[in-house]
């Protein structure tokens, strides 16, 4: 196996904006399912696509309901978003032996590109796609391929990076190698179920796997 294309998800895997999530959907649970939900419940929704929470929750409001989730997410974003320890270097490494990278995100597609901008780390990836380049997010593997597809990557040579299942899932019918980042949310516990290619604890163990099975 030798890597030579990564596909990121940002939100738990390159960004810390697991606060700005939980935050931004309990102000819509409590102004619109108030005591259904403690703030203990948000990290549930940190993964799937916004229609999918949002329609699941009340399938005639969602379009309103999604709306109000992404005023208050941008409201507070700026100030709550921050990059994980170590990624910075990571992408700078890879950037350095010729890996090419993506981002792939669920995330609106602006909002996405403004985070990425704000972390200081566009010039590391050569494709960004977010919500509206797609029909059918992840787990479904649209996104993934389309990536690939721009960066004319191959399955036997791309891996998708991700924190949630959604991601795992997604390389999984890809047909790409997946790998859980242990630094977010998740628990290792909780994703060996899905079948990781590879479970890694920190940025530098990600950089290892990869740049190994680059070497051969």
């Amino acid at each position: 196996m030798t890597f030579k294309t990564v596909l990121f998800d940002f939100d738990g895997t390159i960004a810390d904006s697991n606060q700005l999530i939980s935050e931004s959907h309990f102000v819509v649970m409590q102004e619109n399912f108030p005591g259904r939900f403690q703030k203990s419940d948000m990290p549930q929704f940190n993964g799937p696509s916004l229609e999918e929470i949002y329609g699941t929750l009340d399938f005639n409001r969602k379009d309103e309901l999604i709306a109000r989730y992404r005023e208050v997410m941008l409201e507070k974003h700026d100030e709550m978003i921050s990059i994980f320890p170590g990624i910075k270097e990571l992408l700078k490494k890879l950037h350095q032996e010729g890996i090419s990278m993506g981002v792939v995100s669920t995330k609106r597609k602006d909002v996405l590109k403004q985070g990425v901008d704000l972390l200081g780390i566009t010039e590391y990836f050569d494709t960004i796609i977010g919500s509206g380049d797609f029909i059918h997010p992840k787990p479904n593997p649209e996104s993934l391929l389309l990536a690939m597809d721009l960066l004319k990557a191959d399955k036997e040579t791309s891996v998708m990076v991700g924190d949630n299942h959604h991601d795992i899932l997604a390389g999984n019918n890809a047909g790409v190698a997946s790998v859980f980042v242990g630094w977010s949310e998740k628990t290792t516990a909780f994703i060996k179920p899905y079948n990781p290619s590879k479970i890694v604890g920190n940025p530098k163990e990600l950089e290892e796997f990869i740049l190994s099975n680059r070497r051969g």
